[in-house]
C-alpha cells in the first residue's frame, strides 16, 4: 500500500469513528438545507399588508381595490382617508404599502383625460418593495386596459383603434427610506451584525470551554461566585463587540458613505443590549459542553443561519410559522430589526423599545439557565470534594 493510501483510510476511518467530526461532515449540511427549505417553501413573497386610500368613491376604484384584494401578493388590512394616515400606518410598520386612489380617476378616465394611481412602498425590505413594485404595476395596468377596453366595446370602436390602445391609468410608485433600492444600503448593515454576532458566540464559548479543557473549570466554579465569574467572562467581550460594532458602523456609514437618518447613538445603544444578549446566550451554551469544538459548533450553528432566519431578507410572512418562530427566537432578529428602524427609518428608541425589551429578557433567561447549572455544577463538585476527603 502506497504512502497515500495509508494516510487516506487514516484520515478516511477517522472521519467515521469520530462523532463530533461525523456530526459536522454529515448531520449539519442536512440539517441546514432541511431548514433553508422549509424557509422559502412559499417561493414568493405573499400577503403583503397594504393599506388603501380612496378618494374617487367609484365602480373604478372599487374595481381597483379587488384586483389587488386577489393578488396574492398584497394582504389587504383596511382603508384610511388620508394620504397622511396611510404613510403614518407605514411609518410605524403596521402597513408596508398604500394604495392612493385619486379624486376624479374614473371622470378623467371617462372624459379621455390621463389619470394616475400612486402606491407608496416601504423600501426598507428590499424584498418586498421589488415584489410590491412589480405585482402593483401588474394590476394597475391590467385594471386600466380592462376600463378602456370596456369603452371601445361601448363604443364600438375595435380593429386597428383596439390595438393602438391607451391605457388610461397611470402607474406611478414612490419608495421611502431606499428610494435607489441600494443594496449597499439593504444588506451591509444585516451582513455587519451576522459578523459582529459570530465573532461574540465563538469568543465566549471559547473562553469558557477552554477552561474546561485545561481542567481549571471546577476549581474556578468551587472557588468563585457566579456573579464573579459570569462578569469576569462576559465583560471584556462586551467591551470588545461595543467597540467592534463602533469602529465597523463608523466605518460603513463614515468611510463608505452608507446613507442613514437616525441617532447613531441610539444605535449604540440598541448595539449593546444586542451584544449583551448575544454574550449570555453564548455563555450559556458554554456550560453545556466539554471542550471547545463542541462548544464551536453549536455556535456556528446557531449564528451561521440567523442572519437568512431574521426576517431582515425574506420577511416573516412569507415563513412557515414554526422557521418564524426559529427566527424570532434570535437576538439577530431584533437587533437588525433595531439598526432598520434607527438607521434606515430615522427613528427613535421610542420605535425600538419593543426589540430592547426581547433582548433583555434574553440576556436574562440566558443567565438564568447558567445560574442553574452553575449551581448544580457547584454541588456536584462539592460532593467530590467531600467524598474525597472522607476516603
Amino acid at each position: 500500500m502506497s504512502q497515500f493510501s495509508r494516510l487516506f483510510w487514516i484520515e478516511w476511518k477517522k472521519l467515521f469513528a469520530d462523532k463530533t467530526i461525523r456530526k459536522v461532515v454529515f448531520l449539519v449540511p442536512i440539517i441546514y438545507l432541511t431548514l433553508f427549505g422549509f424557509l422559502y417553501s412559499e417561493e414568493k413573497v405573499t400577503n403583503i399588508p397594504t393599506v388603501v386610500v380612496d378618494a374617487d368613491q367609484s365602480e373604478l376604484s372599487r374595481e381597483l381595490y379587488r384586483g389587488f384584494d386577489a393578488d396574492e401578493t398584497f394582504g389587504l388590512i383596511g382603508t384610511v382617508p388620508t394620504e397622511e394616515e396611510a404613510l403614518r400606518w407605514i411609518d410605524e410598520g403596521e402597513a408596508s404599502i398604500a394604495l392612493m386612489i385619486p379624486a376624479g380617476l374614473e371622470q378623467n378616465i371617462k372624459a379621455g383625460r390621463g389619470a394616475e394611481v400612486l402606491t407608496v412602498i416601504d423600501g426598507s425590505n428590499m424584498m418586498i418593495s421589488n415584489t410590491a413594485v412589480r405585482a402593483a404595476n401588474t394590476v394597475v395596468k391590467t385594471i386600466s386596459a380592462g376600463a378602456t377596453l370596456k369603452k371601445l366595446e361601448a363604443q364600438g370602436s375595435w380593429g386597428d383603434e383596439g390595438m393602438a390602445l391607451y391605457t388610461g391609468i397611470d402607474f406611478r410608485y414612490r419608495v421611502l427610506y431606499n428610494p435607489t433600492f441600494s443594496y449597499l444600503s439593504f444588506m451591509v448593515f444585516g451582513l455587519a451584525g451576522t459578523v459582529l454576532q459570530q465573532v461574540l458566540f465563538l469568543g465566549i464559548a471559547l473562553s469558557v470551554a477552554q477552561e474546561k479543557e485545561q481542567g481549571t473549570w471546577q476549581t474556578s466554579v468551587a472557588t468563585n461566585s457566579f456573579f464573579a465569574i459570569t462578569a469576569s467572562k462576559l465583560l471584556p467581550y462586551l467591551l470588545a463587540g461595543t467597540l467592534n460594532m463602533f469602529i465597523g458602523f463608523t466605518l460603513l456609514l463614515k468611510g463608505f458613505g452608507v446613507p442613514y437618518a437616525g441617532s447613531t447613538v441610539d444605535l449604540m445603544v440598541v448595539a449593546t443590549a444586542f451584544n449583551l444578549a448575544v454574550l449570555c446566550v453564548g455563555y450559556m451554551i458554554s456550560y453545556f459542553f466539554k471542550d471547545q469544538l463542541q462548544s464551536t459548533q453549536i455556535a456556528m450553528m446557531i449564528a451561521v443561519p440567523s442572519f437568512m432566519l431574521s426576517g431582515f431578507t425574506w420577511p416573516f410572512l412569507s415563513m412557515p410559522t414554526a422557521v418564524a418562530a426559529i427566527g424570532k427566537s434570535l437576538p439577530l432578529t431584533y437587533f437588525l430589526d433595531g439598526v432598520r428602524e434607527i438607521l434606515t427609518k430615522g427613528h427613535g428608541l421610542s420605535a425600538v423599545g419593543h426589540d430592547l425589551l426581547v433582548l433583555a429578557f434574553m440576556s436574562v433567561v440566558s443567565l438564568f439557565v447558567a445560574y442553574l447549572i452553575y449551581t448544580f455544577q457547584k454541588r456536584k463538585t462539592a460532593g467530590t470534594q467531600a467524598e474525597s476527603t472522607i476516603g
